[in-house]
């Protein structure tokens, strides 16, 4: 059976910022956790997300001041989500759909965490591994650990 995405996010950190955050904070906040993407949100809402992309194409491409910025001038404002419900190829298929490597994962209206490409093909590999040791023990009797 197909893993949902909230199998993959449920032992993760959700990486929030408020829009009123600086772009250079956000940027720096990304860096200390490792991540691509944080999400924005104000009183609970899901406000936008900020990538990497938008920090290389929206700021230093166009010669603006990370300091003077808040991430509301650069962030993608109502960006598509994925329920936590939902199948991993579900979500790769949106992904590749409209082009993007990050995406909200929501329960309802409450943002819940992020999925990323990278998170999919680790997910998805593991998925045709168990797949091919169940194949494997069908044809040959090896056991399934």
């Amino acid at each position: 059976m197909p893993r949902s995405i909230d199998s993959v996010i449920a032992d993760r950190t959700f990486h929030t910022l408020p829009s009123t955050s600086s772009v250079k904070d956000a940027a720096a906040f990304m860096a200390d956790n490792n991540i691509g993407a944080v999400t924005i949100v104000d009183d609970g809402q899901l406000k936008g997300i900020l990538t990497e992309r938008d920090l290389v194409f929206r700021v230093l491409a166009a010669g603006k001041d990370a300091s003077t910025l808040t991430v509301t001038d650069v962030m993608t404002k109502d960006p598509v989500t994925i329920a936590k419900t939902e199948s991993l190829t579900t979500a790769l298929n949106e992904m590749r759909t409209h082009g993007f490597r990050h995406v909200p994962v929501m329960d309802g209206k409450a943002a819940i965490g992020m999925i990323s490409a990278r998170d999919m093909m680790v997910a998805l590999h593991e998925e045709l591994k168990r797949d091919l040791m169940a194949q494997d023990a069908i044809i040959f009797g090896a056991p399934i650990t």
